[in-house]
């Protein structure tokens, strides 16, 4: 089984800033959405973990897990280059870095690069960690290319919309792949 846990709260997701590759900390809501996480697996022997190595997701990981820890740049966020801080609740800032991100302007990632990278990663763990326990901590933006590579995508398909809230968890069956 893939338990997937999206970083806790930072400052920057409770005051709505598109938080891609800057490096955040984990305000007390995070903390205390790790802390929540920790006991709702603490009965799940993992076989292995992987996480993001940006402070967030590490500072998440390190209270859910006390095992070894593998850091991989393939989890980062997204890099949203001049859309960095931008705030989420203006739609028209949100369609220019997505309009952006197709393309690769503006010091964004391109999000053909972006899709490489998370289903490289995704790839990996099917053939090396199938019928295993797997522990993964990483962002918003990747959780949803996960959710996307592990359930197919539906017709409807609609990347934009967030697929777990900070702190929360998706599993996915890595049996059945």
């Amino acid at each position: 089984m893939v338990y997937l846990v999206r970083h806790g709260q930072t400052d920057w997701n409770l005051f709505r800033k598109f938080n891609g590759v800057t490096d955040t900390l984990l305000n007390q809501t995070g903390i205390e959405q790790a802390k929540l996480q920790a006991e709702n697996l603490r009965n799940v022997s993992f076989d292995a973990c992987f996480c993001s190595p940006r402070t967030r997701a590490r500072q998440t990981c390190e209270i859910i897990y006390q095992g070894p820890i593998v850091f991989d740049d393939r989890l980062v966020e997204i890099n949203a280059g001049e859309f960095e801080g931008a705030d989420q609740t203006d739609a028209e800032t949100m369609k220019l870095l997505w309009k952006a991100v197709m393309s690769g302007d503006k010091g964004t990632e391109s999000f053909k690069d972006f899709m490489k990278r998370g289903c490289d990663f995704c790839d990996m763990i099917v053939k090396d960690h199938k019928d295993k326990n797997v522990l993964i901590v990483t962002h918003g933006v990747i959780a949803r290319l996960i959710n996307y590579y592990f359930n197919g995508k539906p017709k409807d398909y609609d990347f934009l919309p967030s697929v777990v809230k900070n702190g929360g968890l998706l599993t996915f069956e890595n049996s059945k792949i």
